[in-house]
């Protein structure tokens, strides 16, 4: 990557950076002012870029975040190494007017990103509250369960079986941002079980990606009373987390969680050998590879991650995958279907040393 490069990614990580801040203050504060100071800097560092280079800048912050919309990053004064986002990558979803995972991915990227180490630190907080690895697992497991809660049931949360739980968890969940009320309906999808919009230009939308034909959403008719987890914890815990649990159910010995991070798992794989491994759902191989490179220094060891059979089976999301990991890097990418098939699959373990 050369000097240039580097400079124009983190100027675009900047701007992730500031999409994921203006989404999280008020309705409409795309248009008030004054916009978070993470937004003003992501607009003067994009107009001073395209001033340098002769190319076209945006108006103002509605301008940039118009060009945030744009598939491709089409139109930016940008020169971003070749094969680092998939062609499609864009800011903010074009018609559902949503950050993408593809936005939070980037804003997480580097030792100041904020997402997904948001998401981590407020897991830590629930692992410290927690004392034992099993009950946090089990908070976990609610969370990945149930991140967003339609209808508030006391009946149901106050059981015997799940107090415990929720007095743990109950502090996580804040009421569901006004922009995703519709007619005084809150959605979500069935299949990922985030948040949902039924009318787009494109038809529904949902945060996690499902595909168009056979998603089904589900609606609170009491917007006011629909509970929702922090949009990091949305995306970087539930949603993986989906595959997560089944890859879990599908093992023949039981996997023993790490209380820190995401969720990193141990199992012991047929030839006896202990086996860390991570359940990734992520738009950008490239951002996923370099994270993952990240957490197995971390674990000092090999990593598995594990990702949905469909993102494996995209055209290119290995090679690119296995472009974005570091020389040295411990870590080979196996679909589910691969991770948890009774028999060898022949795949040796990648390394970029």
């Amino acid at each position: 990557m050369t000097e240039d490069e580097r400079m124009d990614l983190d100027l675009l990580v900047t701007v992730a950076r500031g999409v994921i801040d203006l989404t999280s203050v008020a309705r409409s504060a795309e248009f008030r002012l004054p916009y978070p100071p993470s937004v003003q800097l992501a607009l003067d560092r994009v107009v001073l870029a395209g001033l340098r280079r002769g190319l076209p800048v945006p108006p103002g912050v509605p301008g940039l975040m118009s060009w945030c919309r744009n598939p491709g990053l089409e139109g930016w004064p940008l020169a971003l190494p070749g094969g680092f986002l998939t062609v499609d990558a864009q800011l903010i979803h074009s018609t559902a007017d949503e950050p993408t995972r593809t936005c939070a991915e980037l804003a997480s990227l580097g030792t100041h990103g904020a997402p997904e180490q948001e998401a981590e630190a407020l897991l830590a907080a629930l692992a410290d509250a927690c004392g034992t690895v099993e009950r946090f697992a089990a908070c976990r497991d609610f969370l990945i369960r149930r991140p967003v809660i339609l209808r508030f049931n006391p009946a149901e949360l106050l059981r015997p079986t799940v107090a415990v739980t929720w007095r743990l968890v109950k502090g996580l969940y804040t009421p569901v941002p006004d922009r995703f009320s519709i007619d005084g309906l809150v959605h979500r999808c069935t299949g990922c079980l985030l948040l949902a919009k039924p009318v787009t230009a494109d038809g529904p939308w949902c945060e996690g990606g499902c595909p168009s034909s056979g998603r089904e959403l589900e609606s609170s008719h009491q917007s006011g009373q629909a509970l929702a987890l922090p949009f990091p914890l949305r995306i970087f815990l539930a949603l993986p987390g989906r595959t997560e649990q089944m890859v879990r159910s599908r093992l023949k010995d039981q996997p023993r969680l790490l209380p820190s991070g995401l969720g990193v798992h141990h199992v012991t794989d047929q030839d006896g050998m202990l086996r860390a491994f991570q359940v990734h759902d992520r738009e950008q191989p490239v951002l996923a590879a370099l994270r993952a490179a990240e957490v197995a220094i971390r674990l000092g060891g090999p990593l598995d991650v594990v990702v949905p059979d469909g993102l494996a089976a995209r055209p290119g999301h290995r090679q690119s995958f296995s472009r974005g990991l570091p020389d040295g890097a411990q870590v080979r990418l196996l679909s589910a279907g691969e991770f948890t098939a009774p028999q060898p699959t022949g795949l040796s373990r990648r390394s970029h040393a």
